[in-house]
């Protein structure tokens, strides 16, 4: 995905203007920051990004969690059964 800088417009004034943004940033892949008095009011972005936006932020929240767990406490109550070493199937280890 190739990031650009959005544009800005003022807020639309009719839902036909509105339809037009979305298109816009449908087509154009391209998000869009609509102003209200020149102050950036809500940003409209392609639902792609939306998606990775979401990923990341569960990544984050991933990482965070993972970060606080006792990795060598929980390794030693959770061994694997032996019977799991003891198969012919390929390891992959």
């Amino acid at each position: 995905m190739h990031l650009q800088e959005p544009s800005h417009v003022d807020e639309p004034l009719d839902s036909q203007e509105y339809a037009d943004v979305l298109s816009r940033v449908a087509a154009d892949h391209k998000a869009v920051i609509l102003q209200r008095g020149g102050t950036d009011l809500v940003a409209i972005i392609p639902i792609d990004f939306l998606d990775v936006l979401l990923d990341t932020l569960a990544m984050q929240e991933a990482e965070r969690i993972s970060g606080e767990l006792d990795w060598d406490g929980l390794v030693k109550a959770n061994s694997p059964p032996q019977a799991w070493f003891d198969r012919d199937e390929p390891k992959p280890y």
